[in-house]
């Protein structure tokens, strides 16, 4: 009901009627508007039927109760966004995605892939989220946070890691560490709290690499140096 629409009742000259209200799908279609459906490989399968009508290649949404056939807008686009590529997700990383009906997929005219930003954009955009860091002395410390995230994200592609820091954590490690006042510290807070205990000899020795510092490690009961 949500994408498609739904009766409401409604008060007109005084008179309680019963009007159609349209869903986000049926009134995007209808105007010059892109629809961005986020997180797609999470829908329910009967939300993704409604979705296939659309993908057609006229495109056009049939609306059985109102007895209406809907023309997309000329300038009406439909984007989607998701973690993995419609073939459900093993790993567990993204509990609660599906694997996509494969004709629904093949209906989908363009499939981009977006990787990790290079270093340079990274470190840009982390400088513009933090404003603390709009020195040089601060891009330093920032390349450095970002040349750590690369070194996870290595090892998580080679299987070493289970967690991986994405451009948003480097954000918040940032922001932590301008609040703490120690790179360190806020790096446990923000990423190697969430990490295995078994992984995280590994991420200190990522560490030391980068910003040439021992980083304690808390076991649960005591801190390894």
């Amino acid at each position: 009901m949500d994408l498609i629409g739904k009766d409401a009742i409604v008060l007109q000259d005084g008179l309680q009627i019963t009007e159609f209200r349209p869903g986000i799908l049926t009134w995007a279609m209808q105007n010059p508007t892109a629809l961005i459906f986020d997180e797609y490989d999470a829908g329910r399968p009967d939300v993704m039927f409604v979705i296939q009508r659309v993908l057609e290649v006229e495109g056009k949404l049939t609306l059985l109760d109102q007895n209406r056939v809907i023309t997309p807008h000329p300038a009406f686009r439909l984007f989607a966004t998701a973690n993995t590529i419609g073939l459900g997700d093993a790993s567990g990383l993204y509990h609660g995605t599906h694997p996509l009906n494969q004709g629904q997929l093949d209906r989908w005219h363009i499939v981009a892939t977006l990787n990790y930003l290079t270093p340079d954009k990274e470190i840009a955009i982390v400088q513009a989220k933090v404003p603390a860091y709009a020195s040089p002395e601060g891009r330093e410390q920032i390349s450095a946070m970002v040349s750590l995230a690369d070194l996870i994200r290595t090892g998580f592609i080679h299987g070493e890691l289970s967690t991986v820091m994405s451009p948003r954590t480097v954000i918040h490690w940032a922001e932590n560490t301008s609040i703490f006042g120690d790179v360190a510290t806020a790096f446990r807070l923000t990423f190697l709290n969430k990490c295995d205990d078994t992984e995280k000899a590994l991420v200190a020795e990522y560490f030391q690499r980068c910003f040439d510092q021992e980083l304690p490690i808390d076991d649960g009961n005591t801190i390894l140096y």
